[in-house]
């Protein structure tokens, strides 16, 4: 439901609705609405007027009241009063803002942010005038202001405060139709336009000079049941044209010339006709667009000055229209008259008249044609037009307005009849899927080709396509087979074949000849430039920028430029070959689907291309590439998961931190008519060094390094010279914290501490390193006597004598015996000698010692003394200090008896990687040769090689040493 239309400072459309207020910048379309936990949000939701004043504020009337919008914050600025419908806003002289209201005349008052009822105090005369509902308020070229109102017309001068006023008086011939007006306009004369409607709708047309007015009953039609027409709007485009809204009569242009109206109305079968036959607000912008408002429907606009294509389509008005939307064939008669071919008939338009005429077979009984389906027209030399058909050839004869049928009879059959052309000799030559055929007008005869020794081979293949170049060379395209040229002059042919790439397809539609001479060839799969002098083909296919690749309807204008029907809207190729310009629905077009088949060139330079939902009509030399003067706009700066930026029209940096170097921008050219048109050049300086172009309106970029950068940023549309005015966005990229100047010399204080510390540390490490070392000189000298007192032990005179004691018995008593006890003492000390050099000794070879050193013992003690050695294997690989074990089993025979009914029990064995040794008390009351200190010792060795210290127990039953594995 469209209220209102205004265009704002930068170029955007704003658009007031019943339900929100839109930005449209041609493609997306933003909206606000009324939020009543938002101060800053609309008035109401139902928008009635838009304006922008001479300042670029954008005021927004509601049903409510009054608000401006704040561009740099995103909100609206509410000017509080008591609710009241805003239905217009004008400015006058002196800027101030004017309001037309459901209740009179109201004021802005900009110091206070509200509006205030107008009353002249002391009139009671003006404020029961002005007690109205304004619908509309204007200014006219002399300074006053004129309001369409529910009470006439009320004039009113801003600055003096004069009022007067246009009522309905059926007395006088200066009288409204109606009191009630609802729209009003100044044409260019100076007469003053006003739509009243009440029972009837009646245009009224003021002259105010001459105080006369004119009545328009046109949108009322007399005699139609039910029938309700109400004139919305009247409107004065920038060329002086009167436009008139209605709300059932779609939208009407008055024709000065003939004082009457031309309606323009909804068609379904048309998919850019009005949207509905409803219409209201009109409103043109600095392009020249018109925007109408439907009621219910939505926008739709328009621009009168830019209509460079025209149609022929089927309506609903079956008395006046085409009789099919599957339009094939075109060509003109002698007295202008276009001949259309359509699927369902044979159509005559009189372009004077612009009135149709159908020749088409009603039933199979009384045909006027051979078939509905047209395929082909011609008019010959004579001014007979020639029917191909899908299922025979027809000719009407324009000086008997008589059809003529041609069949087998005649020696032309019942075919389908694809494209026919006529040679500078004046015959005229038929492609048909049955054959080549020829007619003679002189002899009156179709030439029975199989008789031609050259074109025999040619006579009864599928001939889809015909053209005859200006060297009178006839171009025979025939289906699966190739392209034939025949020279008619000088009876000769050559065959153009898919083998040797001089075509890219054998389904031809269509041919032209440029002025270089070149034969342009459309088909199935692209698009052929075959040069005849040089025997080669330039192919054009989607991949050089043709919207497809099939190629039909081809036509060269006067700029040497070549026009083409595709099957995806139609191009125009530039004459230096390099650009390929796309129309779609968008510049006017009915569709984008075009036949199969030629275009039609008329006697004034008219293109007429027969599309499937109608016939595309066109004048190309009215089309010129100009400079672009679209203006462009960043509308969104987003980065990925933060907030979004809008309102970035006037932006003109910006600032990201170092997480924010992924981010997007969307831009938008505000080519309202064809915004896909436009085509972006953009760089971000210096990360990007040369310009990229898209089509796409968001350019995205990631992992941009930290630094300054410049977005340069343009559009054209038609014209490719990029000599258009650009846009620059400065933008920053914050550094990561770690690479900044103060974090670095914050690290750089970090290190001097660091290394002042540090120094200081190694100081007194060095003072700890002194204090350790003068430790390890007396552990290693504690080290030293213990091992000494270790090997003193070893070397204890009382085990030598007792040892000598037992061997000198043995050598009395058992000879054997005594080599054995002398071996084993022999490797007791080689082994104390041996290992006097190592600190440490594998715990194999401790036990292998302290099993030679207890037979030795045992020789001495027999029973009386029992070792029990239990270790696992997986601890031989251990290392032990050496004659450890030994010491501790001399420790336990120094300190305990041992005799055959009391033994002496030793048990080695290992646990928790811990070797034990221990034995059962024994003890003697007092031991002379213990000086207290092997034990003391031992710890303090252990201590020196391991955290684990050596673990003495001493309980009842037993004297337990637990020594660490090394």
């Amino acid at each position: 439901m469209i209220q209102s239309f205004v265009q704002d400072k930068f170029g955007f459309i704003w658009i007031g609705t019943r339900y929100g207020l839109n930005r449209f910048d041609g493609i997306n379309i933003k909206s606000w609405f009324y939020d009543p936990h938002d101060d800053h949000s609309l008035m109401n939701s139902y928008v009635y007027s838009l304006y922008r004043d001479s300042k670029g504020n954008l005021w927004v009337g509601t049903k409510s009241g009054l608000c401006r919008y704040d561009y740099s914050n995103n909100q609206f600025i509410r000017y509080t009063s008591s609710p009241v419908t805003i239905t217009d806003i004008l400015e006058d002289k002196k800027g101030r803002i004017w309001l037309g209201s459901q209740n009179g005349l109201w004021l802005v008052n900009e110091s206070k942010q509200t509006i205030e009822k107008f009353i002249l105090k002391n009139d009671t005369v003006f404020q029961k005038k002005f007690q109205c509902v304004i619908h509309q308020m204007i200014s006219s070229p002399g300074g006053e202001w004129y309001f369409a109102s529910d009470k006439g017309v009320k004039i009113f001068n801003p600055l003096t405060y004069a009022y007067d006023e246009i009522r309905y008086n059926p007395n006088d011939r200066f009288s409204l139709s109606h009191d009630i007006v609802y729209s009003v306009a100044f044409d260019v004369h100076g007469n003053l336009w006003a739509g009243c409607s009440y029972l009837t709708s009646i245009l009224n047309k003021i002259d105010l000079k001459n105080h006369v007015v004119k009545y328009y009953e046109h949108f009322t039609k007399s005699g139609t049941k039910n029938f309700t027409n109400t004139i919305n709007r009247i409107f004065i485009d920038k060329k002086g044209r009167v436009w008139v809204t209605s709300s059932a009569s779609g939208l009407s242009l008055y024709n000065e010339g003939k004082d009457d109206f031309t309606d323009y109305t909804s068609n379904a079968l048309v998919s850019n006709s009005l949207l509905s036959n409803q219409n209201g607000i009109m409103y043109q912008d600095s392009q020249g667009i018109i925007w109408i408002g439907t009621t219910g429907y939505g926008a739709c606009f328009f621009n009168p000055d830019r209509s460079f294509f025209s149609v022929l389509f089927p309506t609903h008005d079956q008395t006046n229209a085409l009789p099919d939307n599957w339009c094939r064939s075109v060509c003109e008669d002698k007295q202008n008259n276009l001949w259309l071919g359509t699927g369902r008939g044979l159509i005559k338009y009189d372009r004077q008249t612009q009135k149709f005429a159908i020749i088409k077979n009603d039933n199979e009984e009384n045909k006027v044609i051979h078939y509905n389906s047209i395929r082909s027209l011609l008019q010959d030399d004579y001014g007979d037009i020639w029917i191909g058909t899908a299922r025979g050839l027809n000719r009407y004869r324009s000086s008997t307005k008589q059809i003529d049928f041609f069949d087998n009879k005649q020696g032309i059959p019942l075919a389908f009849f694809w494209m026919m052309t006529q040679d500078k000799n004046g015959a005229v030559w038929f492609g048909s899927a049955s054959g080549l055929y020829r007619y003679q007008r002189k002899e009156n005869r179709f030439d029975d080709l199989l008789q031609d020794s050259m074109l025999s081979k040619h006579a009864h293949q599928n001939v889809q396509a015909l053209f005859l170049d200006s060297q009178n060379c006839l171009w025979i395209g025939i289906l699966n087979k190739g392209l034939v040229i025949y020279d008619i002059n000088n009876k000769t042919e050559k065959l153009l074949t898919i083998k040797d790439s001089l075509i890219s397809d054998t389904r031809f539609s269509s041919f032209a000849e440029d002025k270089n001479g070149i034969i342009w060839i459309g088909s199935e799969y692209g698009l052929a430039a075959y040069d005849r002098k040089k025997n080669c083909s330039m192919i054009f296919t989607h991949e050089d920028g043709l919207p497809s690749d099939r190629t039909n309807s081809l036509m060269v204008d006067s700029f040497n430029r070549l026009w083409i029907g595709t099957s995806n809207g139609l191009c125009m190729l530039s004459a230096d070959r390099k650009r390929i310009k796309r129309f779609d629905i968008y510049d006017g077009l009915l569709t984008t689907q075009f036949n199969e088949q030629a275009a039609y060139k008329t006697h004034d330079g008219l293109f007429v291309y027969p599309a499937y939902k109608g016939f595309l009509v066109f004048r190309p030399e009215e089309y010129r590439e100009n400079v672009s003067k679209v203006p462009v706009y960043i509308t969104s700066f987003n980065v990925p998961g933060k907030k979004t930026i809008n309102n970035t029209e006037n932006l003109e940096q910006i600032s990201l931190r170092y997480n924010q170097n992924f981010f997007s921008i969307e831009l938008a050219g505000l080519n309202y008519i064809n915004p896909y048109q436009c085509v972006y050049a953009y760089k971000l300086e210096p990360f990007e060094k040369d310009w990229k172009l898209t089509n796409k309106r968001e350019i995205s970029y990631t992992n941009v390094p930290a630094g300054k950068y410049s977005f340069r940023y343009k559009v054209i549309t038609d014209d490719p010279n990029w000599a258009v005015p650009e846009k620059t966005l400065a933008v920053s990229i914050g550094q990561v914290f770690y690479k900044t100047w103060w974090f670095r010399t914050f690290l750089l204080l970090i290190f001097a501490g660091i290394v002042i510390s540090f120094y200081r540390y190694r100081l007194s490490q060095r003072e700890k390193i002194l204090v350790l070392q003068n430790k390890a000189q007396l552990l290693e000298k504690e080290k030293t006597m213990v091992q000494y007192e270790s090997l003193k032990q070893q070397l204890n005179p009382h085990f030598l004598f007792n040892s000598l004691t037992s061997l000198r018995s043995l050598i009395k008593t058992d000879t054997k015996t005594a080599a054995g006890f002398l071996d084993g003492l022999s490797k007791v000390y080689r082994y104390v000698l041996k290992s006097g050099d190592n600190d440490m000794v594998p715990l194999k070879d401790e036990l292998d010692f302290v099993r030679t050193f207890v037979e030795l013992q045992k020789t001495r003690f027999k029973e009386g003394l029992q070792v029990k050695i239990c270790v696992a294997e997986d601890k031989y690989n251990k290392y032990v200090a050496p004659v450890t074990l030994q010491g501790l089993i001399e420790n336990a025979i120094k300190h305990n008896t041992a005799d055959t009914e009391s033994p002496l029990l030793i048990e080695i064995f290992t646990e928790d990687n811990r070797v034990v040794v221990r034995n059962n008390l024994q003890r003697y009351r007092i031991v002379e040769t213990s000086n207290k200190k092997g034990l003391a010792g031992l710890q303090s060795l252990y201590h020196y090689y391991s955290d684990t210290p050596v673990e003495i127990t001493d309980d009842a039953n037993y004297f337990t040493v637990k020594i660490p594995l090394l």
